[in-house]
């Protein structure tokens, strides 16, 4: 079947062909329809991250079709349209999480890695059972588009570790971002009674702002107060992370979700005085997952301003190069085989 592999020696991904995938004890094999292509992904093959043993075939989240279970009392049934989750990791406390066809969080990650090395760039991706959430019969939404899926849970997932209460004025940080819009997405459909949009990219803002009269694009100079800051920013720069948190009323919450690398100089005394949340929020658990499309099933979130540019396995170079110059705000890069 075809493929995309990451191999050793080679700093780029490759496209190949390669042997349909077993099917071990507790797996599921699924016929992908779409895979959501994060432009993050250009690092993978460079060698710098910890990853699955080499040669492996690399993915993300996806959208396919069921076609065969290991176990025959597994509740998934041939045919069915599911969500593929690639986050891994053990039952107790230790940090071994990861992702399957990508990398992993700590070095206990290597077993989780090795045991399933592929992802979901390949006509079948074969995943444990629990990565995998059956999609809604009304939820039309195409392949292309809810492979994204992943970052819609990732934005919720942080709400509710923040304790997010329907009514607050919810600040997104870094809301230009392809998190950042999900976010701002999650935020009207869970009932923010506003939400303010911190970002660089202003025109993104600006289309952000016109899905709904909640959305407030925020001033450089803005200083109002909020309940509620998700941080989806990434980079080396934190002082917009403190400057929002020293903006939240009592009680409030700032949630990092995103992938600052900088250290933040939080001014605690404020914090305590206010009893303020700083929360630290990695991916989701699977069942968000289900919830995230019973809100798309509703019609609680509308999903039709996104966009995205689809490309064969076969393009992974072109696909990749293009989701680094321009996914974000409600485009991304889908890869379907």
């Amino acid at each position: 079947m075809k493929a995309v592999r990451v191999v050793e020696g080679n700093r780029q991904f490759v496209s190949e062909e390669i042997e349909r995938p077993a099917l071990p004890a507790g797996a599921v094999r699924v016929r992908i329809q779409a895979a959501f292509l994060p432009p993050y992904f250009e690092h993978l093959p460079s060698g710098s991250w910890q990853t699955p043993p080499r040669p492996f075939t690399p993915g993300q989240c996806a959208v396919g079709v069921v076609e065969e279970t290991a176990d025959p009392v597994c509740p998934l049934r041939r045919g069915q349209a599911v969500y593929c989750d690639m986050y891994i990791e053990g039952p107790g406390p230790e940090a071994d999480h990861g992702f399957i066809g990508c990398f992993g969080l700590a070095p206990a990650a290597s077993r989780h890695l090795a045991k399933w090395p592929n992802g979901t760039f390949a006509e079948e991706f074969v995943g444990p059972e629990h990565c995998f959430t059956p999609i809604p019969a009304n939820v039309r939404t195409p392949p292309e588009i809810l492979c994204r899926l992943g970052w819609f849970a990732t934005a919720l997932a942080g709400f509710r570790r923040g304790d997010f209460k329907p009514g607050e004025v919810v600040a997104i940080n870094g809301a230009a971002g392809l998190l950042g819009t999900s976010a701002a997405v999650i935020a009207l459909a869970i009932g923010a009674g506003q939400v303010r949009l911190v970002g660089r990219r202003t025109s993104v803002l600006q289309q952000l702002a016109g899905l709904d009269s909640r959305i407030v694009v925020e001033e450089p100079d803005d200083r109002s107060p909020v309940d509620f800051v998700l941080d989806c920013a990434g980079g080396d720069n934190a002082l917009t992370s403190v400057a929002l948190s020293e903006r939240l009323r009592r009680f409030g919450s700032i949630v990092f979700v995103g992938a600052l690398t900088a250290r933040a100089a939080f001014n605690t005394s404020l914090l305590m005085r206010n009893s303020n949340r700083v929360v630290g929020s990695f991916w989701f658990p699977h069942r968000l997952a289900a919830d995230v499309l019973a809100l798309i099933a509703a019609g609680t979130i509308d999903l039709s301003p996104f966009r995205a540019d689809i490309f064969n396995t076969d393009q992974i170079l072109a696909a990749m190069e293009h989701s680094v110059d321009h996914s974000g705000g409600l485009f991304h890069v889908a890869l379907k085989p």
